[in-house]
């Protein structure tokens, strides 16, 4: 019997405020707009367990996977509407560009440390060495707070 390609949500994104999946089960580290050392963070920063299990924040489709500048390998997931969201700091990547995805399904996974992924420079308050997961929901290309988008909107955001 054939697989049926998965849809996206029966509501547009837009309408979805407040019940995106989180990526991932972490401690935030970083809050959207926080300064950094590269300026005012455009998304949060999760500090997660060694090999996180990381999952798709809205049905939707892959538009690019792989490995981006100093960010590791990177996932970014078109949710319609001028919605994407942007995962960083991935040691693998489970999904392929043109995938369609389910709220929730597994999309990639941490590494066991940031130096795996990332370059091991955790954020102010991180472990040193601890895997992290960056996020990022942007709008027509503009970034926007992504934790009042995500269910449960707590500083422990659970996937």
């Amino acid at each position: 019997m054939p697989r049926a390609t998965p849809q996206p949500e029966n509501r547009p994104i837009s309408q979805a405020q407040g019940e995106l999946a989180a990526p991932a089960h972490g401690r935030l580290l970083v809050a959207y707009g926080e300064r950094t050392g590269f300026g005012a963070s455009k998304g949060i920063t999760l500090e997660t367990l060694p090999h996180a299990q990381v999952v798709a924040p809205y049905a939707s489709r892959v538009v690019f996977s792989g490995p981006f500048r100093q960010f590791g390998l990177i996932l970014i997931i078109a949710h319609g509407e001028g919605y994407h969201s942007l995962l960083a700091g991935l040691a693998r990547v489970d999904a392929a560009v043109g995938q369609w995805v389910l709220t929730g399904e597994p999309v990639g996974v941490t590494g066991e440390t940031d130096e795996e992924t990332i370059g091991g420079r955790p954020p102010e308050g991180g472990v040193a060495g601890a895997p992290t997961l960056y996020v990022e929901l942007r709008r027509k290309g503009q970034p926007i707070d992504p934790r009042p988008w995500l269910a449960g909107n707590n500083d422990k955001v659970r996937g």
